[in-house]
């Protein structure tokens, strides 16, 4: 066909419309979706002029991505997280930072562990913010192990809770319910914000430091170091900016939620370079010459680390403000440092070993935190208690009755759902004094024992985390939902 104008030939029994459907495609894919591609795809025309790519009426944001890597775009954000396998593609990922100085390594590992000579344990290095199967009754929650990391991990539990249940700007009780079967989406991003959260209140909301792995050491040991692996390859980000803080976060989240990515110490050494080493023996009211660290023989995380984790500060008590006073009224020579204000996440302890009248003091800062959230402490297990109705630590109606949720994050005894009843619903049982109709809740704790052995051979019944929920409810009524008591 001499008379044709186009490089296409024409099939010989084609009726003109093969014609037609290839324009239409053509402006489909040029302007019929809205979409300015910048140039235009047309058939070779011999009489008509090149298109003229139009000019940009403003500037176009741009980023750059490693070809190498595979990326996610995140349908609700703006941020592109990396999916990063290997230790040295996370390693890869990283631009910019500051490399650890000798010096610095030095401070950390001698405020952690006590030395530079030992470093931490297998159980550490394992360690990380691993979530649940989501097809589990809990995906929220994070695996956890019997090892010095569980209280760690629990505390940003605590915090990632914290943004799924009340970290919505409209809730409700039916939102709350429902955030705790979260998409893979909503709980990472939830981590996210705990991390930051945890961070930021750590350098009093004016600044703080991310530490991420690399894959070579940046300095050369000598006999006063010894290499551990972690330390001497740490990477440190400081930020000013909280956005800028969440976007750093986001885009390597990895390096804290892969199991064997030395995860937890790089939330370890994150929060401690946060609030700085100087200011964490202020916090305490100690010099740097004395000897004393955040982790204990064990490896397992002091009360000074905790209270870091949960309030910002660095105080080695859980009682409210500062005592000065001993217990014969005597003037102490250093105050006991304890919080100043309402936590976030609160606590709760019992320990059986204590003697009646020798307890460790919880402070009400920490028992009636600013959310339904609660670490526990009970015979040196750490659990966590937590609700999704917010009005419980704001009104004293609300805690009649009402429901608490117990996570441990282990692979037995994992979760389960408490009952409290806190109101003393009187029963009336014919034949019996009135004195004796107490009804079925253990309001004022009231026992019929004459002697002490009875009494404490009735207290003994009790299981111990009921024990560490009657410190908050005196008297409550708990209803394990017939599941044999655990913590």
């Amino acid at each position: 066909m001499a008379e044709t104008d186009t490089a296409i030939q024409e099939e010989p029994t084609s009726t003109g419309t093969d014609r037609e459907n290839l324009d239409r495609l053509l402006k489909i894919f040029n302007g019929g979706t809205g979409v300015n591609l910048g140039r235009k795809v047309t058939i070779n025309d011999t009489r008509r002029p090149p298109p003229v790519a139009p000019h940009m009426t403003q500037r176009v944001k741009t980023f750059y991505m490693d070809p190498s890597e595979q990326y996610s775009l995140t349908s609700r954000d703006t941020v592109i997280i990396p999916k990063v396998a290997t230790k040295s593609a996370r390693a890869r990922s990283m631009i910019g930072g500051t490399p650890i100085t000798k010096e610095t390594a030095i401070q950390l590992r001698k405020i952690t562990v006590g030395t530079t000579v030992h470093s931490f344990s297998r159980e550490w290095r394992k360690s990380a913010l691993v979530f649940q199967d989501s097809s589990t009754k809990y995906p929220y929650g994070f695996q956890t192990s019997r090892c010095g990391s569980r209280a760690l991990i629990l505390c940003f539990q605590g915090y990632l809770m914290k943004h799924l249940l009340f970290g919505k700007q409209y809730s409700s009780s039916l939102a709350s319910k429902h955030a705790l079967q979260p998409s893979d989406f909503e709980r990472r991003k939830a981590l996210s914000g705990a991390i930051c959260e945890v961070l930021w209140q750590a350098g009093n909301n004016a600044r703080c430091c991310v530490c991420l792995q690399q894959d070579t050491a940046f300095f050369d040991t000598d006999y006063q170091y010894r290499v551990d692996g972690v330390t001497e390859k740490l990477n440190l980000y400081e930020f000013k900016k909280f956005t800028d803080l969440e976007m750093f976060v986001k885009r390597h989240l990895s390096h804290f939620e892969h199991e064997n990515s030395n995860g937890c110490i790089l939330l370890l050494y994150s929060v401690i370079l946060s609030r700085t080493v100087s200011r964490i023996y202020e916090d305490m009211g100690i010099s740097e010459n004395d000897r004393f660290k955040l982790l204990s023989d064990n490896e397992e995380c002091s009360i000074t680390l905790v209270n870091l984790l949960l309030t910002g500060r660095a105080v080695p008590h859980y009682h409210n403000g500062n005592i000065i006073y001993d217990k014969d009224g005597n003037l102490l020579p250093q105050p006991l440092r304890g919080i100043k204000e309402r936590s976030p996440v609160g606590l709760l302890y019992w320990d059986k070993g204590e003697e009646p009248d020798e307890r460790t003091e919880i402070g009400s800062m920490l028992k009636t935190p600013k959310n339904p959230i609660w670490l526990t402490l009970v015979n040196g297990q750490y659990g966590l208690l937590f609700s999704n109705n917010v009005d419980l630590v704001s009104d004293w109606r609300v805690e009649h009755h009402f429901t608490l949720y117990y996570y441990t994050g282990l692979l037995t005894k994992t979760y389960t759902v408490l009952t409290i009843e806190t109101l003393r619903v009187e029963a009336r049982v014919e034949n019996k004094p009135p004195e004796e109709n107490w009804g079925n809740t253990r309001y004022t704790r009231r026992f019929r024992c004459k002697t002490g052995l009875a009494r404490k051979v009735e207290e003994e019944k009790i299981p111990p985390l009921e024990k560490c929920i009657l410190t908050k409810w005196y008297g409550a009524n708990v209803d394990w939902d017939g599941v044999y008591p655990f913590y």
